[in-house]
């Protein structure tokens, strides 16, 4: 056990981070090509400009940019360029590099720049302006406590991330113009973090108390942004006549922006979402104020826009869905028919026709010019995977539906002058960048992943399984990790890493090398328990985006259902008979956030199937996690439908071993959510484990002691082994 245990640690992810080579190419636009990163050793960069015929050369004299930095290779993985400057950061720094001259200042990530000569940025509620001058001039004067201009809502993360003096502001192409929020936090009720370390403070060991807003589900009042449009050379502030809207974090980030800019910077569109998720439209916004509704959908359940899940965005807009620069065309996604589907409109929000074949779900919009539309398309009859996303294109009419990204794979593309710069990859399959033009003529292969350290680590290729649903009809999806040291005559304990959030999929389609989120585990750690015998699976059930309306409706009303817990149970019969190795009397199960509470349902509710379970930063009770989230799928507060999504009223259940774990700095899913379910249980008799991370926020599974206490959780109580005295060598910044 000792040998599997150094066998595992070579699969923690600070030792596997940097092992994969060009997984994944970001490719950005550059003269009439592209540049890109591209990825030598670990530690070496290097960044290629390719034009329009494929050729490729140096973006800039990369030894001379190192000796004038006094480096031995490039330091940064990220950078910007255009015909004249290259663009980067580097330590406290930003810098510019021309070829011949290094420039650089002071980087202050809490300054949002327009024209490159004014930023904006937030003090006392207000918002403020600098010109390069460094002359300052306050733009509002009417900002107060909880109800300040250019703040975001202030769960998940708000706290814990540092990211109160963000200004939530979008800037027009034209640099001048800006749209921003007043965030109106009036009468939120409160929640709290006992900080119980206090190095900020050395004059006192005394734990503080830190408040934040959140409204749950069975409250009035909710966070509301309303939108203003600025202009930084003028200093007027213009409120736009649309009401507030739903708040639950940044509203104008770069990766989650629910409005979008036209390039003469004339005005912008946004999306809104009512409270409850029955109605959606899209808004026309003009910088004079005035605003107009586009389009607008009502569901009798929910509708899957902007719900943070995997079907729709458009390049950081948060929705697929655009208005032409001449605003004669609309194009908006609708799961209307059952699939996701691109429908146009005219002017005067009059439908003109459905744009995408019936069946054929729609994701995010990559693209469009004046012929064409360009997106992921998925529940394609060529894939052998109907969530593979293959890049497509159709015209306005409806006609020349094309699938311009052939191979059976999940697809990730970059659009940049004319080209499509395409990585594709699965579980199975090593990651392959190619270059095409946008009617998919293939240019050229740009660059392949290269696993070899990785897999001289001991990873184990995953396997991919197709199961039946629990409806006895629909084909589930999902994915086999075997042990290191696998034999076919032996049997073997199994995990089952579940999320069991409903707004997305957790079973990875593209090959598997880097986490979803930062410093986690891939596939939950299934790697590092395939070093130590373990069998892995991960499933998605009933209820799950990315097959189509009626699939995911399973989970409405049902949060409780955690995206098809059921059916994690229901195919473990199939799944035996497809691999006999795997031993189902010893049955684990584990997952954070949502898959924390997944976890707890299943030991609660499954008792005689799951043996022993670990339940990181879990919402147990859905009346206490933020509206927005909830009332997604539950819609507005019901007491009667909301109690079933109490995990504590099942705690009289439990057999086996649960393991209950939450981070004490958790501004997601409140530490209470935990110490409910813990009394509950204590209430009860029974016996349980709990650990509490005193510094740890919502990202629980980052956390290098709880990967440790995690894995030996289940050498002990599922694989009945000694756990040996080592321990992992821990990552430098932790």
């Amino acid at each position: 056990m000792l040998e599997k245990y150094k066998a595992a640690e070579k699969m923690m992810p600070w030792h596997i981070k940097d092992t994969v080579l060009n997984a994944n190419v970001d490719a950005k636009p550059y003269k009439e090509g592209f540049f890109y990163h591209r990825q030598i050793d670990p530690q070496r960069h290097m960044f290629i400009a390719v034009d329009a015929q494929g050729n490729e050369h140096p973006l800039f004299d990369h030894e001379k940019l190192c000796d004038m930095l006094g480096v031995d290779h490039i330091p940064f993985d990220a950078c910007e360029a255009d015909d004249t400057m290259v663009h980067f950061v580097y330590g406290d720094f930003d810098y510019d590099f021309d070829g011949n001259t290094l420039q650089k200042t002071i980087h202050d990530a809490n300054k949002v720049t327009g024209d490159g000569k004014h930023w904006v940025y937030c003090q006392n509620h207000n918002l403020f302006v600098v010109d390069e001058t460094g002359k300052k001039r306050q733009l509002t004067f009417d900002g107060e406590e909880n109800f300040a201009y250019g703040k975001c809502a202030e769960y998940s993360g708000y706290i814990s991330d540092g990211r109160k003096d963000e200004p939530d502001v979008l800037f027009a192409p034209d640099g001048i113009h800006f749209l921003t929020v007043k965030l109106d936090e009036r009468g939120v009720k409160d929640l709290y973090i006992l900080k119980s370390y206090d190095e900020e403070n050395i004059e006192s060991i005394r734990p503080r108390l830190l408040t934040y807003k959140c409204s749950f589900p069975e409250d009035d009042r909710v966070p509301l942004a309303y939108y203003y449009i600025g202009n930084v050379l003028t200093g007027k502030m213009t409120k736009v006549d649309v009401c507030g809207q739903m708040s639950g974090g940044r509203m104008l980030g770069k990766s989650n922006c629910h409005a979008r800019w036209l390039k003469d910077s004339r005005g912008l569109y946004a999306t809104c979402v009512d409270r409850g998720n029955k109605k959606a439209g899209l808004s026309w916004l003009s910088v004079s104020g005035e605003s107009r509704v586009l389009v607008e959908e009502t569901s009798e359940t929910f509708l899957n826009i902007c719900t943070g899940g995997q079907l729709d965005g458009y390049n950081g807009y948060c929705a697929s869905n655009f208005v032409s620069e001449d605003l004669s065309t609309i194009v908006w996604q609708s799961e209307r028919d059952g699939y996701a589907r691109l429908y146009r409109y005219g002017a005067n929000g009059d439908l003109f026709n459905s744009m995408t074949p019936e069946n054929v779900i729609v994701g995010e919009i990559l693209y469009h010019d004046d012929t064409h539309v360009y997106f992921y398309a998925s529940g394609l009859p060529c894939t052998s995977d109907p969530y593979y996303q293959l890049v497509c294109r159709v015209g306005y009419d409806g006609s020349g539906f094309e699938i311009l990204t052939p191979e059976d794979a999940m697809h990730r593309c970059v659009v940049a002058n004319g080209l499509l710069v395409d990585t594709y990859s699965r579980v199975d399959m090593v990651p392959m960048t190619v270059v095409r033009r946008l009617d998919g003529t293939f240019v050229k292969e740009l660059v392949k992943a290269d696993i070899s350290r990785l897999l001289d680590k001991g990873y184990v290729i995953p396997e991919r399984f197709s199961v039946t649903a629990s409806d006895g009809v629909t084909k589930l999806y999902g994915i086999l990790v075997k042990p290191q040291d696998f034999d076919a005559k032996k049997l073997y304990p199994v995990i089952d890493y579940i999320y069991g959030g409903m707004q997305c999929y957790n079973v990875p389609k593209a090959f598997a090398c880097e986490p979803i989120i930062k410093g986690r585990e891939v596939m939950g750690g299934l790697e590092a328990f395939a070093a130590l015998g373990f069998a892995g699976i991960i499933l998605d059930g009933l209820g799950t985006p990315g097959m189509g309306k009626a699939f995911h409706e399973h989970s409405y009303q049902n949060i409780h259902g955690c995206a098809g817990l059921k059916d994690h149970v229901h195919v473990l019969k199939e799944l035996k008979e497809k691999y006999p190795f795997l031993d189902l009397e010893r049955l684990g199960i584990w997952g954070n956030s949502g898959g924390g509470c997944a976890t707890a349902r299943a030991m609660l509710e499954y008792p005689d199937v799951y043996k022993v379970g670990v339940a990181s930063a879990g919402n147990h009770d859905q009346r206490m996690y933020n509206n927005i989230w909830t009332e997604n799928y539950y819609g507005l507060y019901d007491k009667q439908i909301y109690l079933q999504g109490d995990n504590t009223a099942l705690a009289k259940n439990l057999q086996g071993r649960l393991f209950i774990v939450h981070g004490a700095m958790d501004d997601n899913v409140a530490m209470s959510q935990s110490l409910r379910l813990v009394d509950a249980l204590i209430r009860e008799d029974k016996d349980f484990d709990f650990l509490i991370l005193p510094r740890v926020n919502h990202n629980v599974p980052a956390d290098p002691y709880f990967i440790r206490r995690k894995i030996d959780y289940f050498v002990k109580h599922l694989l009945h082994e000694e756990i040996p005295s080592y321990r992992f060598a821990r990552p430098v910044n932790k």
